[in-house]
């Protein structure tokens, strides 16, 4: 999970409530022509194309569907249904078939007002998730770890999509490893989205892991300095 700046409340969603606003009975989700595609899209737009829970990368508005994160069972129905604060766009697409363990389809209706969890809304993210070099994550806290259980994130699925991910950028094609400097920058690069605004699948697992192998091979680098001296 990563941090999301959430922004501004789409066009074509206040739109959507202004055309409706003298028909109440149209203001909820699942009511009224609910502008998907175009909320949809505005996730999309901030969440880098990226799973508002696990990073999986998602290219268009048909790979993902939109995630509440307080549940609309647990929600009034014209409030929290239609807040856009209260949504994410996560894989799997609407209406899937895909079997899938982990992520949104995990959570269900889950109760985040009464149980541990901790929304990727929430800045307290950024340092509260530890991703291995094995592709398995840790958290930092109570919240953090309910919310590891409550999407099922080490699901070994996803685990070794991970893991797969971070060896692929940690080893060249030549099999040469990366020098330290060479892995501080992959750090900071992976975590800007490409000119399209996608951001690297599992970026944050990738800068983690990218970080401490800069750090071990700097500490090898002075080991074979005090050798030699």
């Amino acid at each position: 999970m990563r941090f999301i700046g959430k922004g501004a409340e789409p066009r074509a969603l206040i739109d959507w409530k202004l055309v409706n606003k003298k028909s109440p009975e149209n203001l909820h989700y699942r009511g009224g022509g609910f502008p998907l595609d175009g909320v949809k899209q505005a996730l999309l737009d901030e969440q880098g194309y990226l799973c508002g829970y696990t990073m999986k990368p998602i290219r268009t508005v048909h790979d993902c569907h939109i995630e509440h994160i307080i549940p609309q069972s647990r929600g009034t129905s014209g409030v929290e249904d239609i807040d856009y604060q209260n949504m994410l766009a996560c894989f799997p697409p609407s209406n899937s078939s895909v079997e899938c363990e982990y992520g949104a389809r995990r959570k269900d209706d889950y109760d985040v007002l009464s149980g541990r969890f901790l929304s990727p809304l929430n800045a307290a993210v950024r340092h509260a998730f530890v991703f291995n070099d094995d592709g398995a994550v840790e958290g930092a806290n109570d919240d953090a770890n309910a919310s590891i259980q409550v999407l099922n994130l080490n699901c070994a699925v996803l685990q070794n999509d991970r893991a797969a991910t971070i060896r692929g950028f940690l080893l060249r094609r030549n099999r040469k490893n990366l020098s330290a400097a060479e892995a501080r920058r992959l750090a900071v690069e992976v975590l800007k989205p490409d000119a399209n605004g996608w951001l690297t699948p599992f970026c944050e697992a990738i800068a983690q892991a990218a970080t401490r192998y800069a750090d071990r091979e700097e500490r090898r680098s002075q080991r074979m300095r005090g050798v030699r001296a």
